[in-house]
C-alpha cells in the first residue's frame, strides 16, 4: 500500500483525519502562515467544540448548544467539499456529534426548566 518512498508512512497518515477532541489544552494558537484554508476552517470549528465544552462545564447550556451547532454546519461544510469518502465521514460523523450533543443539552435545559 505504501511505498517506501512515500512521504507519510501509514500511521501518520490515518492521524490526519480529524477527529473530535472533547479535552484539549486550551487555546491552541497556531501561526496562521503555516495552514491552509482548510485546515484553518477545522481548527476553528475544534476551537468551537472546544468553547461548547467549557461552556457546558461552566453550566451555561444555550451558550454550549449554539457552539456545537456552530461547529456542527462548519463540519458539514466541510464534509460537503470532500471528494475522499474517508475525510468526508470523519467530518459527517463529527458533525453529528455535536447535533446530539446540543439536543442533549437542550433537553437538560428543557427539563430544569420544568422543576
Amino acid at each position: 500500500m505504501f511505498n517506501n518512498n512515500d512521504k507519510l508512512s501509514f500511521a501518520q497518515a490515518t492521524c490526519r483525519t480529524p477527529r473530535m477532541s472533547v479535552a484539549k489544552a486550551p487555546a491552541q494558537a497556531q501561526p496562521a502562515n503555516q495552514m491552509s484554508k482548510l485546515k484553518k476552517i477545522e481548527w476553528y470549528a475544534g476551537q468551537l467544540v472546544n468553547e461548547a465544552v467549557e461552556s457546558e462545564k461552566a453550566g451555561k447550556l444555550e451558550e454550549a448548544v449554539v457552539k456545537y451547532l456552530n461547529a456542527a454546519d462548519i463540519l458539514l461544510l466541510l464534509a460537503k467539499g470532500q471528494d475522499n469518502y474517508t475525510v468526508w465521514k470523519s467530518y459527517s460523523d463529527r458533525a453529528l456529534q455535536c447535533q446530539q450533543r446540543s439536543k442533549v443539552l437542550m433537553a437538560k435545559r428543557s427539563l430544569a426548566n420544568q422543576k
